[in-house]
């Protein structure tokens, strides 16, 4: 069973979640192209902040926030007292009590790349997870006669 565990230890997370449909049970580091996927949709914060402080420094409105809403995506937030200031190229995506958030082309194209990233890691995750059953599948019979084996001898010890 070496190569199983080691198989399994390479693959699967310590503590893997309970459903594998919402992803994170493979490992980082097993499948190249799983952590490239990943690492786009993780790097979402970095470049949040870093857009906006550009956008900060650019526009001069210290009110401008950039954020993620599930319902309408990624924005650019500017307060109601300074929305009037908003450069032309801010498109309105929606409007709050307080203020107004926007859209621009480099963040939409972002959101896509990151919406793009987080599906594809997901199929490439549960993709993984098949290939890993379809490894162990000729092992079964021995995995559950050592998983009875087991049982037997905790319920004898305790």
């Amino acid at each position: 069973f070496a190569e199983l565990r080691d198989l399994l230890e390479r693959a699967i997370i310590d503590t893997p979640p309970v459903l594998v449909r919402d992803g994170g049970v493979i490992a980082s580091g097993y499948n190249e192209e799983l952590d490239e996927w990943r690492a786009l949709a993780d790097g979402a914060t970095d470049y949040l902040e870093r857009l906006e402080v550009r956008e900060r420094e650019r526009t001069g409105l210290d009110t401008l926030k950039v954020g993620f809403n599930a319902v309408h995506g990624y924005y650019i937030q500017i307060s109601r007292g300074q929305s009037h200031l908003a450069p032309i190229n801010y498109m309105r995506r929606q409007t709050l009590k307080n203020a107004e958030r926007y859209i621009i082309p480099e963040l939409k194209e972002y959101e896509d790349k990151v919406l793009t990233s987080k599906g594809k890691a997901l199929a490439l995750e549960k993709q993984l997870y098949e290939e890993l059953f379809d490894l162990l599948l000729p092992h079964l019979e021995a995995l559950q006669q050592s998983a009875s084996a087991l049982a037997e001898l905790d319920v004898l010890v305790n």
